[in-house]
């Protein structure tokens, strides 16, 4: 079977990232779409625009809590291209006029994701630029698709990874302790699934067996944050922009990134695609909050009884979810088997789940997660 690795063209990290390495972008253009929200640009995307001018980038606002859904519009429509010209203040014709045109994510899950999806209807290059180290989709080439209302719909698979990704520690350092954690327990799942899916020779994200890189990256990934990940949220705590707070972002955005999406995911985001999926029964809780429910469920069914206990713990330890009831769930029977079909189903939706697993298994796991 063929075995395939993707990742970003540069990945970059470090305090003032977005100060002194916005001349990295220039290789991609000199005329920049910024995916952001209100709430982002007012908090460092103003400045960070500001700062390309400096490097020879002319940026342009985009604004995902007001300008959505006429991308969407503008997509159904066919003139996306015309509508991108009048933002960046050019013409239409983007070979003559719109020098080299780039997207640049800037923020959160949201707007990184349409950053993608905009970059992938223009043809152009997409850099992201995160503002928390809160999930680790920055480095993939994937998007994860919700509805208006916030329920899962789908993952939408791009042909290529972003060039660069952009990594300003001392802005993911002001961002919310809790984001950081809630990261933390989504790159804790990256090696409990990759090791799923290596065990019985199944198939990554990206569609062929996973390489011996990928593994290893899972790996450290999961090293890494049972070392650094209690010390980096007590340093943070304590105003310490440390080597263990370093440590950990990079295993959350880096490690975990490049882990799930060419080791492959299994039950942990399966339980959160199923959940989050069902409108009666979504919960109001984060991505990272309710993967670290689903990775003692997975740890639960396979039946890897001493790691659970040491997942639990550290997992508690971190102030995270660690039972069905902590996520707002009270299940009936009916759910519960109405849930495990579900995860059963997403076999065919890009989620692996152990060959030897059976409903009884998942059924089991989840009283023991009550």
């Amino acid at each position: 079977m063929i075995r395939s690795f993707a990742s970003p063209q540069l990945y970059i990290q470090g305090p003032g990232a977005f100060d002194t390495q916005l001349g990295q972008l220039r290789r991609l253009g000199n005329q920049a779409l910024v995916v952001t929200d209100q709430y982002v640009y007012d908090l460092v995307g103003k400045s960070l625009i500001s700062n390309l001018t400096v490097v020879g980038i002319h940026g342009c606002p985009f604004f995902i809590d007001s300008q959505r859904e006429t991308f969407a519009e503008q997509m159904r429509a066919g003139t996306l291209t015309a509508w991108v010209a009048d933002l960046l203040g050019v013409s239409g014709d983007k070979e003559k006029e719109f020098g080299k045109l780039f997207v640049i994510g800037l923020g959160g899950g949201g707007a990184l994701d349409v950053a993608k999806t905009l970059a992938r209807a223009l043809q152009v290059n997409v850099a992201v630029l995160p503002t928390s180290a809160a999930t680790d989709a920055a480095t993939s080439r994937i998007s994860v698709i919700y509805d208006e209302v916030g329920v899962f719909q789908r993952y939408d698979y791009y042909e290529t990874n972003p060039a660069i990704v952009l990594v300003d520690s001392q802005v993911i350092f002001a961002a919310p302790v809790k984001m950081l954690a809630q990261g933390i327990a989504d790159g804790l799942a990256t090696y409990v699934e990759a090791r799923a899916v290596w065990e019985d020779g199944s198939s990554n994200t990206v569609g062929t067996r996973p390489t011996l890189t990928a593994l290893g990256i899972a790996e450290k990934c999961r090293a890494v944050l049972f070392a650094d990940s209690q010390q980096a949220l007590k340093d943070r705590e304590a105003g310490r922009l440390t080597t263990a707070f370093e440590a950990v972002v990079e295993a959350n955005i880096l490690l975990s990134g490049l882990g799930f999406e060419n080791g492959g995911l299994s039950l942990a985001h399966a339980f959160h695609n199923v959940l989050q999926g069902n409108p009666d029964l979504q919960v109001p809780r984060t991505h990272g909050e309710v993967v670290a429910v689903g990775l003692l469920l997975q740890l639960a069914a396979e039946k890897r009884g001493t790691e659970f206990e040491e997942y639990y713990q550290l997992l508690h330890a971190l102030n995270l979810p660690v039972s069905l009831q902590a996520l707002g769930l009270t299940l009936e029977p009916n759910q519960v088997k109405k849930l495990v079909a579900g995860i059963l189903a997403t076999k065919k939706a890009g989620n692996h789940l152990p060959a030897k697993m059976t409903a009884a298994d998942l059924l089991a796991a989840f009283k023991k997660m009550n």
